[in-house]
């Protein structure tokens, strides 16, 4: 859901902008997002989703700038995969932000990504992953 719905963000914006910034979800404490992630009802977004947003967003409108700085990346209340890959995509994350260069977002892969495939792919929800 959340990938669609910063795409249709952009595309309504768009005409207003030269630049857009993806700023991702992080857990801060007291807020709504902190008790579901408590009771494993919310996970913080997947690194490659920014990816993915990034790559669409800038095949789709070449001449906007296209940013993101995930925030917390690879921490447990930030934006993460599954904690082997973090470092190395969301520095690719950050070199396509300054470049504006899609090949830092190119071939990344990891074999994570075959999960993130798999719950964008089926629409599920992360936490729906938990087993108890």
């Amino acid at each position: 859901d959340g990938i669609g719905d910063i795409k249709e963000s952009i595309r309504k914006a768009h005409p207003y902008t030269d630049s857009f910034s993806i700023n991702v979800t992080n857990i801060q404490k007291g807020t709504a997002y902190e008790r579901l992630w408590e009771k494993n009802e919310y996970r913080p977004p997947w690194l490659w989703s920014v990816v993915e947003v990034l790559k669409w967003a800038k095949k789709t409108y070449p001449e906007k700038r296209i940013l993101s700085d995930p925030v917390g990346a690879g921490s447990k209340r930030g934006p993460h995969n599954c904690g082997e890959c973090d470092r190395v995509i969301a520095n690719a994350i950050r070199k396509f932000s300054v470049t504006q260069e899609t090949k830092y977002l190119e071939n990344l892969d990891h074999k994570c990504k075959a999960e993130w495939n798999y719950i964008i792919r089926e629409g599920i929800l992360d936490w729906q992953l938990i087993t108890y």
